[in-house]
């Protein structure tokens, strides 16, 4: 999952300068609890954190990323993210 905290609505340390290589999701599945909603990703950007934080600010590239038995593989909502797929 990538998220930002902000101070008021100023984001701090975006994500940036990311690089994942010959990377391997497997197995997110919905919990079937009370997170049931924010659950069985692979890859989340998410866009309404904890109080204190925003939307995920900046980017992350992944080079040769596979999947596979996630309920769904990437969720990104936002357009304050940007995810690189190579």
């Amino acid at each position: 999952m990538f998220q930002t905290k902000y101070t008021g609505s100023t984001p701090e340390n975006p994500v940036q300068d990311t690089v994942f290589t010959n990377i391997s999701i497997s197995g997110a599945q919905k919990s079937g609890d009370a997170f049931d909603a924010k659950s069985g990703f692979g890859i989340w950007v998410n866009e309404l954190p904890e109080p204190g934080q925003g939307p995920a600010v900046g980017s992350a590239t992944f080079n040769n990323l596979r999947f596979s038995n996630n309920f769904q593989d990437i969720k990104n909502t936002t357009s304050t993210f940007q995810l690189i797929i190579n």
